[in-house]
């Protein structure tokens, strides 16, 4: 890493850690985890079921509750800066392009599965996950899983280069009220929640949360928007038991507005809810069966352009067995989406209103073949409306190697299936229809290690080779307009990812990462893109993270969290789209009481803005500000 990192970190660290040394104990000691438990955290984003992070077959990274309140964040793709196997870009005030291991951009970020205790928040409109909609209540969360790589076996088509599995806290951990109120340079937000009993078989909470955002700076002269924006969000989560049988309820109302005008349209807004209900029961000691059912609508609306409707109605079921060295879990599924899009410019949909359907089974085998070394095998068969059948198979071998060490490889397929912009949106003379587009696929080999080798020491690496067909181009009619989406591009990429924890000392510990990432894409024989490989995303080379949290004298905690970004061009573009940065942000926080914390917090603090993504034909660029922000949490 270059030297201004090394000199910023040895100043950040330098005065905490002189206070620090006769700190014996903390609050945040008290409740932290062991490196040890650490690993033994229960995921289930890899197998479905939970298992222990350290035997997961997998590159998986979990960003736990505890990680969440310390980070400062307000939003969850900030959380999700935490994770050093995504690729998180800022956009604008309101929205962000988030991957794994490439892909990056508004119009590529295609290849990113986000579930919510369950719930996908994939949109068949576009192949993306819209993160101005995803107002995700930070109190509540349990966890964050972040899997990259394909889970396309268990999750289905679209999750290609990674899966962020959210999971959030049963209502019976959120009991009483808690306050969550903060404000500073440009932004400001607050979430109040209270939970409590439903007689002795069940618990509840319900929440609000409100947000303000300010605006970026544009790139370009000509740029006269504003993108400040406003919203909030209300939900509940009740939990009960009876028997055998276990079940949860919980659901949500959003309404978002963008205060812009220009190029991001006056009044702007999303808005919507969702309704999800889970119901497990324990059959036994080896067995398990669960259903899960949600209805969710989301609208989007940008005044005098394009009015969006989803409804989407998802039904699942799951069964789960444990028979001698076999654990099996299977399943299936059905989505419907009935979408209505209505468009008042060039671009259009011959039909605006369309029902999308999708249905899949699967069944996954993990077998021990030694109390060390476990083979997994497994496959999805899923086929949707717009583009037929498709296999997904996995097969993922794990071996204990020695006590602190774990090593997996994996080989798998996954697809994206085309969406109804890919397949139907035209314009008269410039851009036709293209309802033969099919999927674009990946074949994917990975390899990797984890363990312990020192009680103060955790690591993960993982590298891996990608070879991706069918990606979508722009192609010409003719050699001329006009231009018809096809699946002209294939190529390869190879990358590593690696992260670790380090107990300094008792009451500092450190966090680094770091991802290395390289592409190969060509067109097909025959084939031309108009866009200049536009699918392919604008991604860096390289970003390294370091992470840094103290535990201080008097119930006080300091983090620190540097990342450097290298910067990024797109081929055969050789000029600098976004040039590298280094930023840094910091928290330090205040246990005044048992339920009063008081912090705070800065962003971005190296430069007073920066460049995080460069792509003007899809959406004006924005230069990101610093911000500090003072927050106030207390629970009653």
């Amino acid at each position: 890493m270059r030297l201004p990192v090394t000199v910023l970190l040895a100043a950040a660290f330098l005065v905490p850690a002189a206070a620090g040394a006769a700190h014996a104990q903390s609050i945040e000691e008290l409740r932290q985890l062991s490196l040890k438990q650490l690993g033994e955290v229960e995921i289930t984003s890899v197998s479905l079921r939970p298992e222990p992070l350290s035997q997961a077959v997998a590159s998986v990274y979990v960003i736990s509750h505890a990680d969440i309140l310390r980070s400062g964040a307000t939003t969850l793709p900030e959380v999700l800066r935490l994770a050093p196997n995504l690729e998180v870009a800022r956009l604008n005030a309101f929205t962000y392009t988030i991957t794994a291991r490439g892909f990056s951009s508004p119009e590529s970020a295609n290849k990113l599965l986000v579930l919510i205790d369950g719930r996908s928040v994939y949109s068949p409109l576009g192949s993306t996950v819209f993160w101005d909609a995803l107002d995700v209540n930070l109190d509540d969360v349990e966890r964050i899983e972040i899997v990259s790589g394909p889970g396309g076996t268990l999750y289905g088509a679209n999750a290609v280069n990674g899966v962020i599995n959210v999971v959030t806290r049963g209502s019976s951990q959120t009991q009483g009220g808690l306050a969550d109120l903060g404000g500073g340079t440009i932004d400001r937000h607050g979430t109040v929640r209270y939970g409590g009993r439903l007689g002795d078989f069940a618990t509840y909470r319900v929440y609000g949360v409100g947000f303000q955002q300010g605006d970026t700076t544009p790139v370009l002269p000509i740029d006269r928007s504003h993108d400040s924006w406003h919203g909030g969000q209300a939900g509940f989560r009740a939990d009960g038991k009876a028997g055998a049988d276990a079940y949860v309820l919980e659901g949500d109302i959003y309404n978002n507005q963008v205060d812009g005008s220009g190029r991001f349209a006056d009044d702007a807004r999303v808005l919507g809810g969702s309704l999800t209900g889970h119901w497990t029961r324990r059959l036994d000691a080896d067995s398990s069966l669960a259903l899960l059912a949600y209805y969710s609508r989301d609208i989007r609306v940008l005044p005098g352009s394009i009015r969006d409707e989803l409804d989407t109605y998802d039904a699942q079921i799951q069964y789960n067995l444990a028979v001698g060295a076999h654990q099996i879990v299977s399943g299936a599924e059905f989505r419907t989406y009935d979408e209505g899009v209505f468009s008042a410019g060039p671009f259009f949909f011959p039909m605006p209103r369309e029902f999308i359907y999708l249905g899949n089974v699967f069944a996954q085998d993990e077998i021990a073949l030694r109390p060390d070394l476990k083979l997994t095998l497994g496959s999805k068969l899923e086929t949707d409306s717009l583009s037929g059948p498709h296999f997904l198979p996995t097969l993922r071998l794990g071996w204990q190697a020695a006590p602190g060490a774990f090593l997996w490889s994996a080989v798998s397929r996954a697809v994206r299936t085309p969406s109804r912009i890919d397949q139907e949106l035209q314009s008269p003379g410039f851009l036709a229809p293209a309802p033969h587009f099919g999927a674009e696929t990946l074949t994917a080999f990975e390899a990797g290690a984890r363990g312990q080798p020192l009680p103060q020491l955790t690591y993960s690496i993982s590298a891996y080779y990608n070879l991706y067909d069918g990606i979508r181009a722009d192609e010409l009619t003719n050699g001329g307009l006009p231009i018809v989406l096809g699946n002209g591009i294939a190529g390869d990429t190879y990358g590593v990812e690696m992260w670790g924890t380090y107990q300094l000392l008792g009451w500092w510990r450190l966090k680094p990462g770091f991802e290395w990432l390289h592409k190969n894409f060509h067109l097909k024989p025959g084939a031309t893109d108009f866009s200049q490989f536009q699918a392919i995303g604008q991604d860096p080379s390289y970003q390294a993270l370091l992470r840094s949290e103290m535990d201080l004298p008097h119930h006080t905690e300091f983090d620190v969290a540097l990342r450097e970004v290298g910067p990024i061009s797109r081929p055969p573009l050789v000029a600098e789209l976004v040039p590298g940065y280094i930023e840094a942000d910091a928290r330090i926080a205040w246990h005044a009481t048992k339920v009063l914390t008081l912090s705070l917090e800065g962003s971005n603090l190296l430069h007073a803005r920066h460049l995080e993504a460069y792509d003007p034909s899809t959406t004006a660029p924005r230069y990101i500000p610093r911000t500090v922000f003072v927050r106030l949490r207390t629970r009653f």
